[in-house]
């Protein structure tokens, strides 16, 4: 059965909060078809929905982590080893079926930004090494927070400030 489709003006929302509503983040196009009177999501918008909402979400949709993937040469086993996550998450997230959770997708995002490599997160199962705290801060990028945790931890103000002064800064690169 073949329908025609006609392209309309689809509205990207963050999910609201606790502590803020629903935020309206880009308007896409979309291709819809219509059938008993009703219109529905060709499979393609569908995506193209669910890959915009999860780009301003700040969460790596299917095709990128399968990309992503590629791209590191990996095997689904070897990432899933890579990232220490069970065999099946790779291909239920590569397919859209589910998303990784908030620190696993942190992690894709840090290889997929090209600020860490695989070996980087590889070197992660060796024991602790002892280096010192001097060695550590020279060797880090320019967004993490510079302190010496050997010391005492930051205080929660200090995060803050350094938070606002590089969200700041980045905001106004943009």
């Amino acid at each position: 059965m073949n329908h025609s489709t006609k392209k309309v003006p689809f509205d990207i929302y963050l999910p609201a909060t606790a502590a803020t509503p629903a935020k309206l983040v880009e308007t896409i196009e979309v291709e819809v078809y219509e059938n008993f009177g009703e219109e529905f999501l060709t499979a393609e918008s569908s995506e193209l929905i669910e890959r915009t909402r999860a780009h301003h979400m700040g969460f790596l949709h299917g095709k990128d982590i399968r990309d992503l993937r590629k791209r590191l040469n990996l095997t689904q086993y070897s990432f899933a080893k890579l990232l220490d996550c069970g065999e099946k998450s790779i291909p239920r997230w590569e397919s859209g079926r589910g998303l990784p959770s908030g620190i696993v997708n942190k992690l894709m995002r840090l290889l997929h930004d090209q600020i860490i490599t695989p070996q980087d997160l590889m070197a992660t199962s060796d024991p602790v090494s002892s280096a010192t705290t001097a060695h550590a801060f020279t060797q880090r990028s320019a967004n993490v927070i510079p302190f010496d945790f050997s010391q005492r931890w930051p205080t929660a103000r200090e995060s803050e400030k350094w938070l606002d002064q590089n969200t700041r800064e980045q905001a106004v690169g943009e």
